[in-house]
C-alpha cells in the first residue's frame, strides 16, 4: 500500500493538556452523551421528545429533515451499547488512522446520511419506516476496517474477513426474521460503502482472498498507507506516483519493479501482524526475491 501523509490529518483534532484528541473519540463521546440525555429525558416522563428525533418516512416527508441525523444518536443504556461504543473506538480508531481524520468523518457522515435515504424510498413506495440508533453505522466501520486488514486474526485465530462475513450473515438473518427487510438492505449498502471507499483510499489486500477491482468513473482517492504496528499512517510512499521530476524525466507511468527493501518491510509488517501462514504463494515468492535482492545489494556494495 502507498501513502501521502498530510499533518493536518494526521494529526490529532486538538490535545487536552497532553492527551490527543481524535475525531473517533469524540464521536465515541457524542453518542455516550446522547445516550445519557435520552435516559434522563424519558425518565423524566417526556418520552415524546425522543419520538422527535426517531427517523420517520412519514414525517421526513413532511418537512422534518433533521430526523435522517438525529435518529442515530437516539439509545438506550444497556450493555450491548456499552459494547458497540468499544467496537466503534477500538475499530473507529484504526480507521480513521488509516485515512486520515477528514476522510474518516465523510465516510462517517456519508453513513449516517445513507440509511434514511435508502428508507425514505421504501416510504415513498408505500412502506412507511422509522428507524432509530446507530448500528448499522458503527457495523459499517467494522467492514471498513476488515477491508483494511481483512487478515488480521480474531477469537481462535479466525480472520477479520471471516468474522465480518459471520457478523453480517447473522445480523441479516435477524432482521429478516423481525420482518425488516429495509433494514437489511441499509446493512448490506452500508458495509458495501465502507468496503469501497476504502478500495478507493488504496486498501487492496482481497476481503475474500481473491483479487478484484472496481472503478467509479471521475472518483479518485489519495491513498494512505497504515501500520497497525505503529499506529496510523505510514511514512512510507513507496506505491505513490512519482513525479516527472522525482522519475528523472522518464514516464511515471512506466511500469517499475517495487523496491526489494520496502515490499520486505510491507510483508514483514504482515506477517507480524497475522502471521506468516496468512502469506499467499505470491506473497511468499516475493518475500524471498526481495530478500535475496537485498542480499545481492550488500554484496555489490562490498566490492
Amino acid at each position: 500500500m502507498s501513502a501521502v501523509i498530510r499533518a493536518s490529518e494526521e494529526e490529532p483534532l486538538f490535545h487536552l493538556g497532553e492527551i490527543p484528541v481524535r475525531l473517533i473519540t469524540l464521536l465515541v463521546a457524542l453518542h455516550s452523551a446522547a445516550m445519557i440525555a435520552v435516559s434522563l429525558v424519558m425518565a423524566s416522563g417526556h418520552a415524546g421528545w425522543i419520538d422527535l428525533l426517531i427517523y420517520n418516512s412519514s414525517a421526513v416527508a413532511h418537512g422534518q429533515i433533521w430526523r435522517i441525523v438525529t435518529y442515530a444518536f437516539v439509545a438506550v443504556p444497556s450493555v450491548w451499547f456499552l459494547f458497540e461504543m468499544l467496537m466503534l473506538w477500538y475499530f473507529g480508531r484504526e480507521v480513521e488512522n488509516g485515512l486520515g481524520w477528514k476522510r474518516f468523518a465523510i465516510l462517517y457522515a456519508g453513513l449516517i446520511v445513507l440509511g434514511p435515504l435508502l428508507l425514505q424510498a421504501f416510504g415513498y413506495a408505500g412502506i412507511p419506516q422509522t428507524f432509530a440508533g446507530a448500528q448499522e453505522v458503527n457495523f459499517a466501520i467494522f467492514a471498513a476496517f476488515a477491508a483494511m486488514h481483512p487478515g488480521a486474526q480474531f477469537f481462535f485465530g479466525v480472520a477479520a474477513r471471516w468474522v465480518f462475513l459471520g457478523l453480517l450473515a447473522i445480523s441479516s438473518l435477524q432482521r429478516l426474521a423481525d420482518h425488516k427487510p429495509a433494514e437489511v438492505v441499509v446493512l448490506l449498502c452500508s458495509s458495501l460503502l465502507a468496503i469501497l471507499l476504502m478500495r478507493r483510499a488504496g486498501y487492496e489486500e482481497p476481503l475474500l482472498g481473491h483479487r478484484f477491482s472496481w472503478s467509479i468513473p471521475g472518483m479518485k482517492w489519495k491513498r494512505h498507507g497504515f501500520s497497525v504496528m505503529n499506529g496510523g499512517l505510514s511514512a512510507s510512499t513507496a506505491g505513490a506516483t512519482p513525479s516527472k521530476e522525482q522519475s528523472g524525466g522518464k514516464n511515471p507511468n512506466a511500469a517499475s519493479s517495487p523496491d526489494p527493501e520496502q515490499e520486505m518491510d510491507r510483508l514483514l509488517e504482515k506477517i507480524s501482524r497475522t502471521g506468516i501462514g496468512s502469506l499467499e504463494a505470491t506473497e511468499r515468492a516475493a518475500l524471498e526475491r526481495a530478500r535475496r535482492a537485498i542480499l545481492q545489494r550488500g554484496g555489490e556494495s562490498n566490492r
